[in-house]
């Protein structure tokens, strides 16, 4: 009993504390203005986020401190690793330019003589405070200048034309330069070996770093989700509930029920409370106005149910259909609708029901006396009250001139302003009668600017040039065709455009519907498309061709003798790494071909060197094949690029010899025209089918899959010659019959061009 006393004792404190603190929270959230809350709710959470910011930012300071620690080591390595290659690449180029002699290599020669001094001096820089380091550096560039030293004589020599001497004779060379590179490798490990250790060790400590930011960034974001809620919790009871009560009191006064007691406090929301019991009295007085409007309003005001029966109707009923207010109550809307409309009005009703629209309903309604009239229903539902509010107001004379209207262009109006396109109507004189919005946006011209204009004023045209005259050309054109034509805006830009035109009658004579779609965004995907072939074939070149160097020294034994399986194994790799090259090479050509960029060096000379060349260049080849090449004599003079014509002549030299039959002749034709000259290489193989023709001279186009496989090619040969060809402002093509051979032509020009090739 005594114990009992002693904890009813203990606990009386306890319950007095807890009610105190009741107390104080109920007079917080009654009488505490909302901006005071807001400010806490603010202000709690904000101090807690710069605090947890503050350490996070030392963390992250430690972290970027370590971070560039870690990435010095990894410059230092890489730098070695470059400087590594560099000397690799240096003696893989002196010995290409050994194998194949090409003035390419000895540039290329030249670019990293000079890039290995910079990567000594930046290396040197990296380790600028350490001299046990900078000394291991200093033995390292030692052993390069003697490499380099080895390299340059043995390039002096090439140079003075002892290629076929060092092919034979330079093992020694190039066993001293191995061990050179080898010795150089090793002064290089050596060198980055405190880098490594470091890397690995700094790594570590970066990891335990990170690991040490995202466990902080758990527990901060564990904390302010719990704040958050905390918040949350508080302006629940302190704002939520109470506006409830509010937002009760919206709900009985929309269904006339008697308010709610006023909320007790200070506060704003106590505030907002009692100017809504004083609203919802003066509400009442407007209810009383409302209805002396609604008496006298002209139009019908009316209010139906869900099942669509008339709840109340306005005295303007009587005028609009002759029916009184009360013979309306309990009477169906759609005993109003005149048949036709009946279906469609229901479905608009019902969406506006469903809240799928706001549009007004406009149909026919008959009167008492079975005469008809137009009317348009402004609707809306209210789902408190069960029932949709209506406007109806009487448009039969209006809709009379709407539909006179309409008959003549609403039809055709709303397709071309639904068109994706430029549209625009002009009569056979050229002048423009409507357009579409799409034009407007095309051109930068309004409507009042272009209605009644030429058709001329959108494209370029010749100052003297008659509007009849181009109304003419351009319906001969474009009448039933598609025509690439530039147009041009209000501000003078021209854009690509393709244009069509269509005929059709109209009360006034015969019409035509002009189409105008802008290319320039096809043009841009068609350039960026370029871009990219050149960019990717640049990108595969530099790879392919050291790729090819390595593969010619190891073939040549500079990393020891070689099995005859894997010499063979080598040679095929060698053998496709050049196959990789010159179709890259070609497509090269063939893109700058296109975009009109390849350099072309027109002059006059004879045409019979650009044939001896070429047939020179495929003699041996011809014989390879058991084939001969025969070429007529000619003093033709042409005005072109030498070089770019002994490529196309090569081309098709060397297709005809692969397509001909052992022991068969190819022939080189040459015929002179009055301003123009043809080459005819004629051969007598299995000829094309005629379905292949127009296909040869695209890109990647062979007559047989398997023929890329069985006699090489990459099925881009003639489509550079077709470009090539063009260039010279010429024409290419070839006369073939299946199983009687081809005869592959081109004709170019003699006359000087040059104003023309460089405009």
């Amino acid at each position: 009993m005594a114990t009992s006393r002693l904890e009813n004792d203990r606990s009386r404190p306890q319950l007095n504390w807890s009610l105190s603190l009741r107390n104080i929270g109920g007079y917080l959230r009654s009488n505490l203005k909302l901006s005071h809350k807001g400010i806490i709710l603010v202000s709690v959470p904000l101090f807690f986020e710069l605090m947890f910011l503050g350490v996070l930012a030392s963390l992250l300071n430690q972290a970027e401190h370590q971070a560039a620690r870690l990435e010095h080591s990894r410059s230092i390595i890489r730098h070695c690793n470059h400087l590594i290659q560099l000397m690799y690449d240096s003696g893989a180029t002196i010995f290409g330019m050994t194998l194949s002699g090409e003035q390419s290599f000895s540039d290329k020669y030249g670019v990293l003589m000079t890039e290995i001094p910079a990567e000594f001096k930046k290396l040197d820089e990296l380790v600028l405070g350490d001299a046990d380091r900078r000394s291991r550096l200093a033995q390292a560039k030692a052993v390069a200048d003697r490499l380099i030293v080895l390299l340059d004589g043995y390039k002096q020599s090439l140079d003075g034309g002892q290629r076929l001497a060092l092919l034979v004779n330079g093992k020694a060379k190039l066993k001293e330069m191995k061990s050179l590179i080898d010795e150089l490798i090793k002064f290089m490990q050596d060198f980055v070996l405190p880098d490594l250790n470091r890397q690995e060790v700094d790594s570590a400590r970066e990891l335990e770093t990170r690991q040490l930011v995202k466990g902080f960034l758990l527990i901060g974001i564990f904390f302010n989700v719990l704040l958050a809620f905390t918040a949350a919790v508080f302006f629940s009871k302190s704002v939520a509930n109470r506006l409830s009560s509010v937002t009760e009191n919206t709900r009985r006064l929309a269904r006339g029920m008697e308010l709610k007691p006023p909320i007790p406090g200070s506060d704003e929301i106590a505030t907002l409370d009692r100017v809504f019991h004083a609203m919802a009295g003066q509400l009442i007085e407007a209810s009383r106005k409302e209805r002396a409007v609604i008496e006298n309003a002209v139009d019908v005001i009316c209010s139906i149910d869900a099942e669509g029966k008339f709840l109340a109707v306005s005295p303007a009923s009587f005028k609009l259909w002759g029916y009184q207010p009360a013979e309306l109550i309990g009477y169906s809307y759609t005993e109003l609708i005149e048949p036709h409309d009946l279906d469609d009005s229901i479905s608009k009703f019902k969406a506006i029901r469903l809240g799928l629209s706001s549009a007004s309903v406009e149909n026919r309604t008959i009167r008492k006396d079975r005469t008809v009239v137009n009317v348009i229903w402004s609707a809306y539902w209210s789902d408190v009250e069960r029932s949709m509010f209506c406007v109806v107001h009487d448009i039969t004379g209006r809709k009379h001139a709407e539909d006179a209207l309409k008959a003549s262009e609403g039809r055709v109006r709303q397709i071309i302003d639904a068109m994706p396109v430029g549209l625009l109507v002009v009569d056979e004189r050229g002048q423009i009668e409507s357009i579409n919005p799409r034009t407007e946006q095309l051109f930068g011209y309004n409507s009042e600017e272009l209605i009644g204009q030429h058709l001329m004023l959108l494209f370029p045209h010749s100052h003297d040039e008659k509007p009849e005259s181009f109304a003419r050309q351009i319906f001969e054109k474009a009448l039933g065709h598609v025509e690439e034509r530039e147009a041009v805006k209000s501000n003078g830009e021209l854009f690509p455009t393709e244009l069509s035109l269509t005929r059709f009658e109209t009360l006034d004579g015969n019409r035509f519907l002009a189409n105008v779609l802008d290319l320039t965004e096809r043009r841009e995907v068609e350039r960026l498309k370029r871009e990219f072939v050149s960019t990717v074939s640049h990108e595969l070149r530099t790879p392919l061709t050291a790729i090819r160097g390595s593969l010619t020294l190891i073939t040549a034994g500079a990393v020891g003798e070689l099995s005859e399986q894997l010499r063979k194994v080598v040679t095929i790799a060698e053998r496709n790494t050049i196959r990789l090259i010159s179709l890259i090479n070609d497509l090269l050509d063939l893109d700058k071909l296109e975009a009109g960029k390849l350099d072309m060096h027109f002059d006059r000379f004879p045409l019979s060197s650009v044939i001896e060349r070429s047939v020179e260049s495929v003699r041996g080849f011809g014989d390879q094949h058991g084939v001969t090449i025969e070429a007529d004599n000619t003093a033709a003079q042409v005005y072109a690029d030498g070089d770019r014509l002994v490529q196309v002549v090569v081309n098709l030299l060397s297709n005809a010899v692969k397509f001909s039959s052992k022991g068969s002749a190819v022939q080189v034709r040459v015929k002179e025209e009055q301003d123009s000259v043809q080459i005819q290489v004629i051969d007598h193989g299995r000829g094309i089918p005629e379905r292949y023709k127009n296909l040869l001279f695209q890109r990647f186009q062979q007559v047989e899959v398997a023929d890329s496989k069985r006699r090489g090619g990459t099925g881009l040969g003639l489509a550079i010659c077709k470009s090539i060809v063009e260039q010279h402002k010429g024409t290419i093509g070839v006369e073939s019959e299946e199983g009687k051979g081809s005869t592959f032509w081109f004709r170019i020009p003699t006359t000087d061009n040059s104003k023309e090739q460089r405009a």
